[in-house]
């Protein structure tokens, strides 16, 4: 016993001499190691899955947000997102991210703003050495509408050199530069925007690589025309119109000359008729008689009365804009009559429409023709009214198509081929279909449409019924109709598509995802009972819901392009109020 006392003895005193001799230095040892495990301690009870403490998006502080508060703000971020294309100094143009063809990463942003594995966790203060700070927008681009884009923009971006001009600035004859000319390749431009880093929420200025041509009559050109170019502006120009007189003055004469080249490749002067003609309108604004409005009230879409405007009358401007040109530069006084042609007056339509199926139908066809929109109301209570117009139409389905993906995993979870539990991506079953149909996010519905296989899913709905309208097979993105989307949405109401405990999920999801910016913005029901799912890629923006109105419920499809959720939510507004007066 002696000997395990001695022992023991020899052990603590072994352990005192690797301590600091002092009591107070070993205060502060004991002290550091408490405070190390305490900042790890700390560091491993963050959330998993959640914003980090500093996480930022654009600068606003998403400390702890859940993944469905980060999809929605990088989402609503992403579609303010601009992109303006400029070729020098001479051109720019500017249209949304979203019409290039760009596609968010958001689940790509939010592990930026989320991720920190546990041996990260385990390292004191690594939570400070966290990139957590998204200010750019993580995008990949779908080929088809990204070549579509580089094409129209090339060609917007590619103009012909403008020749030099002459006008009159503070009382002199001064020489409007020459512009060069730009010629843009779709090519080139499609791998500069590819290539660009884009920024979140703002506008992203790229300079375009384009081959420039210069003028072929520039500001040196206009010495060897500028005595012609005087005596032009110093002559006397009277235009007779009914009794009156009118002369332009030699600042307005300057403004018609341009520049041209002859047979011989000389720089002459002519007139710019254009420029002519915008001088006899400020005439006419005299000397014209104003035509008047014809007014047609179409009631449902049939006319019911109209009043009929007077015609009126105008110089004809394009007789008299050739008889000056050919005159002015030949003549050192021109004196013209200018002859007058009647105008007719314009056409106005009032529409409106009576709460009745005929004034729905109506509305609906009238709605779809001008704003390029694609809809179908079905009441399922009540009237039981229809209405439609270009409902057949396949466009590309933005996030609609997640319904489908959701009914195929449905059936494999029927027959026990998946489980809610299975591990999946980063996280299971049940958080990818989460996220595909509340945050909407794109990497867990691409991971299924992968593993069951695009055909396999086409077959699978056309053997419910669906429309061949529908399909994952098209070539620039999945496709479908709004009559195929009010089928879904009826078969989902019913119980006949999806039915128990997957139902009631989808349903649950519908209910409370954050993108109520349509058709539940439009309804006066409240937004967690209208059973939605949106869809948004390029200009493209759709909206399909069970609406469970007081009076009724209703099935409500618009598919749009060039639109807007504001426009879906109008729409909405004046379906329900010719449904339910």
């Amino acid at each position: 016993m002696a000997t395990a006392q001695k022992a023991k003895k020899q052990t603590y005193e072994s352990y005192l001499s690797y301590l600091p001799k002092q009591r107070h230095h070993r205060w502060a040892l004991f002290s550091g190691i408490f405070l190390i495990a305490g900042i790890i301690a700390a560091q491993l009870a963050l959330p998993y899955g959640r914003g980090l403490p500093l996480a930022t998006i654009n600068g606003v502080n998403k400390a702890f947000a859940t993944h469905d508060e980060l999809a929605k703000a990088l989402t609503d971020l992403f579609g303010t997102s601009k992109l303006t294309l400029k070729v020098g100094n001479d051109k720019s143009v500017t249209y949304p991210l979203s019409s290039a063809g760009a596609v968010p990463n958001t689940e790509d942003m939010i592990k930026t703003l989320t991720d920190y594995p546990v041996w990260q966790r385990l390292i004191p203060g690594s939570l400070l050495w966290q990139q957590t700070h998204v200010t750019e927008a993580s995008v990949y681009y779908d080929k088809v509408p990204l070549e579509a884009f580089a094409k129209a923009r090339s060609k917007e971006l590619t103009f012909p050199p403008q020749n030099a001009r002459l006008a009159i600035k503070a009382g002199k004859l001064v020489a409007t530069p020459e512009i060069i000319g730009s010629d843009v390749t779709a090519a080139v431009l499609e791998k500069t925007i590819s290539s660009a880093h884009m920024s979140l929420g703002k506008t992203t200025t790229i300079v375009v690589p384009s081959t420039r041509t210069p003028a072929q009559r520039t500001m040196l050109d206009l010495a060897k025309v500028r005595a012609q170019a005087e005596a032009v502006i110093g002559r006397k120009v009277t235009i007779t119109a009914d009794t009156k007189d009118f002369s332009p003055d030699s600042t307005t004469i300057a403004s018609w000359l341009l520049l041209t080249t002859d047979a011989s490749g000389n720089v002459t002067l002519t007139i710019d008729t254009s420029k002519v003609k915008q001088y006899l309108a400020t005439v006419n604004a005299k000397v014209g008689t104003k035509a008047g409005q014809t007014n047609i009230n179409l009631v449902d879409g049939q006319e019911a009365s109209r009043t009929t405007g007077a015609s009126g009358r105008a110089i004809n401007s394009d007789e008299l804009a050739k008889q000056l040109a050919s005159q002015l530069l030949i003549n050192n006084a021109v004196h013209l009559t200018a002859r007058f042609v009647a105008v007719a007056p314009s056409v106005i339509y009032d529409h409106k429409y009576t709460t009745t199926q005929a004034g729905l139908q109506a509305y609906i066809s009238d709605v779809s023709a001008a704003q390029n929109m694609h809809i179908v109301v079905q009441q399922l209570s009540g009237e039981k009214w229809y209405a439609a117009a270009r409902e057949h139409e396949s466009i590309p389905s933005g996030s609609t198509y997640k319904l489908f993906v959701a009914m195929v995993l449905f059936d494999r979870i029927n027959k026990g081929q998946i489980h809610w539990n299975d591990p999946m991506l980063d996280t299971d079953v049940a958080g990818c279909f989460d996220r595909m149909t509340v945050a909407s996010t794109n990497p867990c519905a691409e991971s299924w449409i992968a593993q069951f296989g695009r055909q396999y899913i086409n077959n699978f709905i056309y053997a419910r019924g669906f429309s061949t309208g529908t399909t994952f097979l098209a070539p620039d993105a999945t496709h479908t109709t709004a009559a195929d989307l009010n089928k879904y949405m009826i078969g989902l109401n019913n119980g006949t598509l999806v039915s128990g405990a997957n139902r009631d999920r989808l349903l649950n999801n519908l209910s409370r995802h954050p993108y109520k910016y349509g058709i539940a913005t439009g309804s006066v029901v409240a937004s967690d009972k209208v059973y939605d799912k949106v869809g948004f890629l390029w200009d493209y923006i759709h909206d399909t819901a069970i609406v469970t109105h007081p009076r009724g419920t209703y099935i409500l499809t618009i598919m749009t392009k060039g639109q807007s959720y504001a426009a879906i939510a109008n729409v909405t507004r004046e379906i329900e109020r010719i449904m339910y007066p």
